[in-house]
């Protein structure tokens, strides 16, 4: 048999169970209703005690919960970790892809702003060749033009030139025609005027009978029968008065 004060006692006073009888009483309370009280109180907190010893945990569970949380959240952390870095080499790989795309975008925008511009400057080239072979056209048809005006002025004013020229020959040629009518008509008529003379001079001689009449140097006339002979120089001419 244990000693009495090794023996756990019956009850676990958590408080002052007789200090609380006697401030009961000293309220008015009688001694039944203090002592109910007092040991309504103590099973009340016997409740809430053993309530909460049965929601704490031991020392060894507690530091099992702690490593479990430690290993949660060092694994949680390695995933995190590992996830963060997978997910940063994705990105950097996305990232790198979209570079070399922008890469190659802005390379063939390079190249198709290279070829626009050349081709932009032939057409440029190409619209100066043509305005140039259509200023070169002008011109020359300008030329060709003034040519065949002057041409065509030219070849007037020559035809101008030969009506005027042929008209002033066929008036010359009329003239001198005229002027030789006039003098081979002046020299008939001076030439019938002198025969005229001549006759009528010839004819006192052939009524006298046929005389002989010096008509100056070498020149004689013949007069009988009916004939004259004007004989002047070599030549001897006839002519009958019957």
């Amino acid at each position: 048999m244990k000693a009495p004060h090794m023996e756990p006692p019956r009850y676990m006073h958590h408080f002052d169970t007789y200090g609380l009888v006697k401030r009961l009483k000293e309220g008015g309370w009688d001694e039944d209703q203090a002592i109910t009280v007092m040991k309504a109180m103590r099973v009340i907190l016997g409740d809430q005690q053993d309530l909460a010893k049965e929601a704490l945990v031991s020392k060894s569970q507690l530091e099992n919960e702690a490593y479990l949380f430690k290993a949660a959240c060092a694994e949680l952390k390695t995933e995190v970790t590992t996830r963060r870095k997978s997910e940063q080499e994705k990105m950097r790989t996305e990232r790198a892809q979209l570079q070399h795309e922008v890469d190659i975008i802005s390379q063939r925008l390079g190249q198709e702003s290279t070829n626009m511009k050349e081709e932009l400057k032939g057409l440029f080239d190409d619209r100066k060749m043509a305005v140039r072979n259509e200023q070169r056209d002008m011109e020359s048809k300008i030329q060709q033009l003034g040519y065949q005006i002057t041409v065509n002025l030219q070849s007037d004013a020559k035809s101008d030139i030969e009506g005027v020229r042929w008209i002033m020959t066929r008036r010359v040629i009329l003239t001198l025609a005229f002027v030789v009518l006039m003098i081979v008509g002046s020299l008939k008529a001076a030439a019938n005027a002198e025969e005229q003379a001549k006759r009528a001079a010839a004819k006192p001689a052939m009524m006298s009978g046929g005389t002989q009449t010096d008509m100056g140097e070498g020149g004689r006339v013949f007069e009988g029968g009916g004939e004259v002979v004007i004989k002047e120089g070599d030549h001897a001419g006839y002519v009958s008065l019957g």
